[in-house]
């Protein structure tokens, strides 16, 4: 815009100023006498039409030159983030008693005048008035009151005007001006102690406000029923989807969390399982954490945040790592459960994927039914009842160990896995579908059982090299309330142990048995249904079956177990059948058979010499 020269109160035609302005900017000046307000409003998008000259273009036209010295550009940078003077609202700040002490030591010596001049020129009466009168602290007010003409040179005209100048200081009060005249006219005593106290000033208020904002800010769970994931987080990131650091971190709560442990902190963060479609907590140690939160570059909405390293002094992108840090006590909890109430303690099972009905349809359940009591219980209606209520009561009571494990052995024609199905689906990312590998079950590296309500050992291989040693760890997880986990690259940690098991094998010895067991119940299953192209009429049964596993099965199945009344269930009451006492018998050693065979003669003593003649030959 043009600004025109102004004449006994008329514009005139000579022009005396260009202005630049932005879009929709607002300026108040006297025009013909009256006071008006220019609005200047985008039209048609202007600002943004690529045909038209650039503010470099415009400047460049008029040969004015806006670049500033490397001095100078510091020099703007310190004022701009630590003599801010404004706060939120828009109000002046108060200058703290600190910072008002050491404006007054320093101005001293000093030639004050009464011509408003800029004050990088000179220094005014009135500037000083206006600094003075913002200083809330009296007794400081008024020491400067007196040192004014004390220890500085007033000129003639200051002299004339200064109780007229003291009065209209009170206009505009302002005491950041005083930092300012130091600046300018006691370099030295500025660089020494007022730039010191501006960065400290500034510090303080920054870990007021940061105060305030981690107050204000309350964490997210990690819900893992809600399809949010890292990926997410950074294609928002990366789209300028969000406005500050804080609705970042409040977005990362949702993923990830962070606990201690006896030698150093655990995380666990939110990860999606494609082969299951599901969302589950994994572990992992705080490098590989902090890899993939440093990939996450943050990109904010209308401006771009760049954080400086310390060691180079160079600009590079902010990361979700970065921010992560910053709000590091917004993740940490006290620990991890399975279930509890406490809300410093993160809980893992979260609610089963299928909703719970208000009524029961038992002729979709029927089907399973069936297929326990015939196939799997051989129509043993003792052990149909036991298996049925083994399952409500591991979904029934998930804090509780159930410390028993059903055994399901027969021919490989049955199809005896249709009856874990069910139970994988609906325990989903807590289940353990497959495990073929006794390694992954009671090895080294176990990490694969953590947090598993249930775990299916399908004809284990390498079983039989330690029978003993592999009994003697699966014993313990049946029975015991806690579990050692270990996994590659990271340290043990011991966690609850709320694994329930079910065996499914072909094999005659499928598990080592102790004489006096009562944690296992053997069903001898019965091939009622052929899995074999030899019989075919049996295709249509295991079709029926498939397709009976829907929506709507699954959810009648965890009301039916959620809702049976199972007061009067004994897990301990197992059947000894004849499939149990088989096993029993092969699991005893070559000694076990010696002495049972000889159980008469021990008992009275027998020499050491026929003992030895005993001695198996292997």
């Amino acid at each position: 815009m043009n600004k025109y020269k102004i004449e006994n109160g008329q514009e005139t035609k000579e022009i005396v100023q260009n202005r630049v302005v932005a879009p929709n900017t607002a300026i108040r000046e006297i025009k013909n006498i009256q006071r008006v307000t220019l609005k200047y409003e985008a039209v048609n998008d202007w600002e943004n039409a690529p045909h038209l000259a650039s503010l470099r273009e415009r400047l460049d036209q008029w040969n004015i030159d806006i670049e500033i010295s490397y001095k100078d550009y510091v020099q703007q940078q310190h004022d701009r983030i630590y003599g801010v003077q404004i706060n939120d609202n828009g109000a002046i700040e108060q200058m703290n008693d600190e910072l008002a002490q050491a404006c007054i030591d320093g101005l001293k010596n000093l030639e004050i005048d009464n011509y408003p001049q800029p004050i990088n020129m000179e220094i005014s009466l009135l500037n000083i008035f206006n600094g003075l009168y913002r200083i809330s602290n009296e007794s400081i007010r008024a020491e400067i009151l007196g040192n004014i003409r004390k220890f500085n040179k007033l000129t003639a005209s200051a002299e004339k005007i200064y109780r007229q100048d003291s009065s209209n200081g009170e206009c505009k009060p302002n005491p950041w001006i005083l930092t300012k005249i130091l600046r300018f006219h006691n370099k030295n005593y500025y660089e020494w102690k007022i730039k010191r106290l501006l960065i400290k000033n500034y510090e303080s208020k920054m870990k007021e406000k940061q105060i305030i904002i981690y107050q204000k800010l309350i964490p997210n769970q990690i819900d893992l029923q809600n399809g949010f994931a890292l990926l997410d987080l950074q294609e928002k990131a990366a789209n300028g989807e969000y406005e500050n650091q804080e609705q970042i971190a409040m977005d990362l709560t949702k993923l990830l969390i962070f606990y201690e442990d006896k030698t150093e902190d655990i995380y666990a963060i939110k990860r999606y399982v494609a082969i299951c479609d599901t969302q589950v907590l994994y572990h992992k140690p705080q490098e590989t954490v902090y890899k993939q939160l440093d990939k996450i570059n943050i990109n904010f909405k209308n401006k771009k945040i760049k954080e400086k390293s310390d060691d180079k002094k160079e600009s590079k992108p902010l990361t979700a790592k970065h921010i992560f840090e910053k709000y590091a006590s917004k993740f940490a909890k006290k620990g991890y459960k399975f279930i509890n109430e406490d809300p410093k303690i993160h809980t893992i099972f979260q609610g089963y994927k299928y909703k719970k009905l208000e009524t029961i349809d038992y002729e979709c359940l029927q089907i399973y039914f069936d297929l326990i009591k015939e196939t799997i219980a051989a129509g043993d209606e003792i052990i149909y009842e036991y298996v049925l209520n083994w399952i409500v009561w591991m979904v029934q009571n998930l804090r509780k160990k159930s410390k028993a494990a059903i055994i399901l052995q027969g021919s490989q024609e049955m199809d005896k896995n249709r009856l874990n199905d069910e139970i994988v689906e609906l325990t989903r990312r807590h289940s353990c579908p497959n495990i073929l590998n006794m390694d992954e079950f009671t090895g080294r590296f176990n990490s694969v059982v953590e947090n598993k309500i249930f775990a299916v050992l399908n004809e284990i291989m390498n079983y039989n090299d330690s029978k003993k040693r592999v009994a003697t760890v699966i014993k313990l997880i049946i029975q015991d309330k806690t579990i050692r986990f270990n996994k590659k690259s990271q340290l043990k940690r011991t966690a609850e142990n709320v694994m329930n098991i079910i065996y499914v094998t072909n094999a005659d010895m499928p598990v080592q048995l102790d004489t006096d067991d009562r944690r296992h119940l053997v069903c001898a299953c019965k091939t009622v249904h052929y899995v074999t192209g030899e019989h075919k009429e049996d295709v249509d049964y295991f079709n029926e079956l498939s397709q009976s596993y829907t929506q709507e099965f699954y959810e009648n199945s965890i009301t039916f177990f959620l809702e049976r009344d199972i007061s009067q269930f004994n897990l301990t009451l197992i059947l000894m059948i004849e499939a149990k006492k088989y096993l029993i018998n092969v699991s005893q050693s070559l000694v076990d058979d010696v002495i049972m065979e000889h159980y008469e003669q021990f008992k009275y003593g027998i020499p050491i010499a026929l003992v030895n003649s005993f001695k198996p030959s292997n």
